[in-house]
C-alpha cells in the first residue's frame, strides 16, 4: 500500500519538492504573524475592536489587489510574482520588529504594517497556487494540490504554537525577528525551485485588460454550475466560518481566562487537524462524490463551532477546536483540488484571485464581529457564524444543487 501511495505521489518530482518545502514554510511564518499581531494589539490597545481592525487592515489588500495579481499570474513567470511578493514581506517584517524595538505603540503604525503583509500575500497566493499544476503532469495535480494544503495545514500547527511560546517565553521583538528569517529562507526555496519554469500558457487575442480577464472566468462560471454552486457555498463558509481564527485572542483572553500560550495551542490545534483530514484525502484519492463530502463536512464544521462557542475548559476546547480543524481541512483541501483541476491553466491565476477575494473578505467580517464582541458576547459570534454554515449546507442539500454532481 505504501509503495502504492508513493508511485502516485507528487513527491516523486524534484521541483514540487521544492515548492512544497517553501511553501509550508511561508504559510508558517503568515501564521505566525497573525497570532503575534493580533495578540500584540489586544496588548496595546485592550480592544478587540482593535484586533478586529488589525485583522481587517491584513485582508483588506486580497479586495483590492486581488483581481490585478490573478491577471498578473496569467500574464507573467508566476514564480517572478512569488519573489517579489517575498521580498516586500522580508522588508515588511524587518521594519515591524524595529517598530516594537523603539518601544512605538501607536495602532495606526501596527495597522499600516498589517496591511502591508496582506498586500504581499495578494499577489504571493494566486501566483503560487497557480503556479502549481505546472511542476507535475496533469495527473498528479490533485495529489500535488492535496498534498500543497495538508502540508500548509500542518505547518499551521507549528507556526501558532511557535508564535504563543515565542510570546510568552520572549517578547514580541524576537518574534518578529524570527518571522523575518523564515519568510527569508522561503523565498530561497522558491527561488531554487522555481526560476527555470516558463511564463503561464495564454489564449492567443487574449486582452490584457481586467474587464476582458474576468469575463472569461464568468463564462466559464456559466457554464458549469457545480462550480458556482461551490464558490457560493464558500462566500459563507470562509467571510462567515473562518473569523474564528482571527477572534481567537478574545476568545481565550474572555471565555478561558488564558493567556498566549494557549492560544498559540488552540489555533494550532485546529491547523492540525486541518492538515490530517487532508493527508487523509491523499491516501484515499480520487474516489468519492466530492461534492457530497463538501457538504457533510461543511455541515459538521458549523455544529462544531456552535459547541466550542460555549465551552469554558481550555483542554475540552482544544480537543473540540481539532475536529472543527478536521471538518476545515476536508472542505477546503476539495475546494482548492477541485478548482485547480476543474479550470484550464489560462484561466487559474484569475480563479485563485477570486478565491483570494473570498479570504479577502474575512477582514471585513471579522471587524464586525469583533465589534459585536466589545459590546455583547464572543460565545454568540462564535455560535451565530457555526450555525449560517450549517443552514447554508443544509438548504444546498435539500434544493438538490448541482454541487452533488462534483
Amino acid at each position: 500500500m505504501i509503495l502504492t501511495i508513493w508511485n502516485r505521489s507528487s513527491f516523486r518530482v524534484g521541483v514540487y519538492r521544492w515548492y512544497w518545502a517553501a511553501n509550508v514554510l511561508v504559510h508558517i511564518t503568515y501564521l505566525l504573524q497573525a497570532v503575534a499581531l493580533g495578540w500584540h494589539m489586544l496588548e496595546v490597545t485592550g480592544s478587540p475592536f482593535q484586533v478586529g481592525l488589525v485583522a481587517f487592515a491584513y485582508g483588506l489588500p486580497l479586495l483590492v489587489v486581488a483581481p490585478f495579481s490573478g491577471l498578473l499570474a496569467d500574464r507573467v513567470k508566476r514564480q517572478w510574482v512569488v519573489q517579489a511578493a517575498m521580498a516586500v514581506a522580508v522588508l515588511t517584517s524587518a521594519a515591524l520588529a524595529l517598530l516594537v524595538k523603539s518601544g512605538a505603540t501607536e495602532p495606526i503604525a501596527f495597522l499600516l504594517a498589517s496591511c502591508m503583509l496582506g498586500g504581499t500575500f495578494a499577489f504571493y497566493a494566486p501566483a503560487r497556487m497557480a503556479l502549481l499544476p505546472n511542476l507535475v503532469p496533469d495527473a498528479m495535480v490533485f495529489n500535488a494540490t492535496t498534498l500543497s494544503y495538508s502540508g500548509t495545514r500542518l505547518m499551521g500547527f507549528f507556526g501558532p504554537v511557535l508564535a504563543g511560546y515565542l510570546l510568552q517565553y520572549t517578547d514580541i521583538f524576537v518574534t518578529f525577528c524570527v518571522q523575518t528569517v523564515l519568510f527569508a529562507l522561503g523565498a530561497s526555496l522558491y527561488l531554487k525551485g522555481t526560476y527555470f519554469l516558463p511564463r503561464p500558457k495564454r489564449k492567443t487575442g487574449t486582452k490584457g485588460n481586467i474587464l476582458q480577464g474576468f469575463s472569461e472566468i464568468s463564462a466559464y462560471f456559466r457554464h458549469n454550475r457545480a462550480l458556482l454552486a461551490l464558490l457560493v457555498l464558500s462566500l459563507v463558509f470562509v467571510p462567515i466560518g473562518m473569523p474564528y481564527q482571527k477572534l481567537m485572542p478574545i476568545f481565550v483572553a474572555q471565555a478561558l481566562n488564558e493567556g498566549p500560550a494557549i492560544l498559540g495551542l488552540l489555533v494550532g490545534s485546529a491547523s492540525l487537524g486541518s492538515a490530517l483530514s487532508g493527508f487523509a484525502v491523499v491516501i484515499v484519492g480520487d474516489v468519492y462524490p466530492k461534492g457530497k463530502a463538501i457538504l457533510v463536512f461543511s455541515s459538521f464544521f458549523g455544529l462544531g463551532m456552535v459547541v466550542f462557542a460555549f465551552i469554558r475548559q481550555p483542554l475540552f476546547a482544544l480537543g473540540c477546536i481539532f475536529l472543527v480543524g478536521v471538518a476545515s481541512g476536508l472542505f477546503l483541501t476539495l475546494i482548492n483540488a477541485l478548482l485547480l483541476t476543474q479550470l484550464p491553466d489560462e484561466l487559474r491565476g484569475r480563479m485563485m484571485s477570486l478565491w483570494g477575494m473570498v479570504w479577502g473578505l474575512i477582514p471585513l467580517t471579522t471587524l464586525v464581529a469583533g465589534t459585536v464582541a466589545e459590546f455583547w458576547n464572543i460565545s454568540v459570534v462564535l455560535a451565530f457564524a457555526g450555525a449560517c454554515v450549517t443552514a447554508t449546507c443544509i438548504t444546498l442539500w435539500a434544493r438538490r444543487s448541482p454541487l452533488l454532481n462534483l
